[in-house]
C-alpha cells in the first residue's frame, strides 16, 4: 500500500496507520514544513513529495499524481488521503 496526502487531514490519518504499515507516502507540496518531513526522512519513513500543491478538488492533478506513484510503485494500492 502506498499514502497520497493531499491535505493536512489526510496527513492526521495517514499517521494513524504509518507505524504500523511502514507503507510509502507521497504528499502534495505545501502539506508539511520543511522541517516535519525532515523529521518523518529521519525516522525511516519513506517520503516523496511533490514539487507542486494539489488541490482537493483538482480531480485531473490528481489522477496525474495518481499515475506518477503507479510507475513508481507498480501493483500497489494507493490510499487517497483527503
Amino acid at each position: 500500500m502506498v499514502f497520497f496526502v493531499i491535505s493536512r487531514k489526510g496527513f492526521e490519518d495517514y499517521l494513524l496507520f504509518a507505524e504500523k504499515l511502514s507503507a510509502p507516502l507521497w504528499i502534495s507540496a505545501g502539506i508539511l514544513s520543511t522541517s516535519e518531513l525532515e523529521a518523518l526522512r529521519c525516522r525511516g519513513a519513506d517520503v516523496t513529495d511533490f514539487n507542486y500543491e494539489i488541490g482537493l478538488n483538482e480531480n485531473e492533478v490528481i489522477d496525474g499524481a495518481i499515475e506518477t506513484i503507479k510507475e513508481h510503485h507498480p501493483g500497489e494500492v494507493i490510499w487517497v488521503g483527503k
